[in-house]
């Protein structure tokens, strides 16, 4: 699924990934933190594309699982946070 596809989107890998909000896309190059999720730390794998109803992650002792409400939420806050504080991210800007 492309990151270009969606105006909302987080995607982490493991190893990379992407954040957009709107005409802002950001490269990921460590984990993306979700903020008050209750397992942020055990979370090694994000795919969030709201539009399409995609909201799943992977732990990592676990299979891909649907979001929790609260690691919904923390992505909806992060994905917000792009446009609004750019300082807060560890990224390179996309092209």
């Amino acid at each position: 699924m492309s990151i270009a596809l969606y105006q909302m989107r987080l995607y982490w890998d493991g190893r990379q990934g992407a954040a957009r909000n709107g005409n802002d896309t950001r490269i990921l190059v460590e984990p993306p933190r979700l903020q008050g999720a209750v397992n942020a730390e055990q979370l090694e794998e994000i795919d969030y594309a709201p539009e399409v109803h995609v909201a799943q992650v992977r732990e990592r002792e676990g299979d891909w699982r649907e979001m929790t409400p609260d690691e919904v939420a923390a992505a909806e806050a992060l994905l917000a946070s792009l446009n609004a504080s750019r300082a807060e991210w560890m990224t390179e800007r996309a092209a």
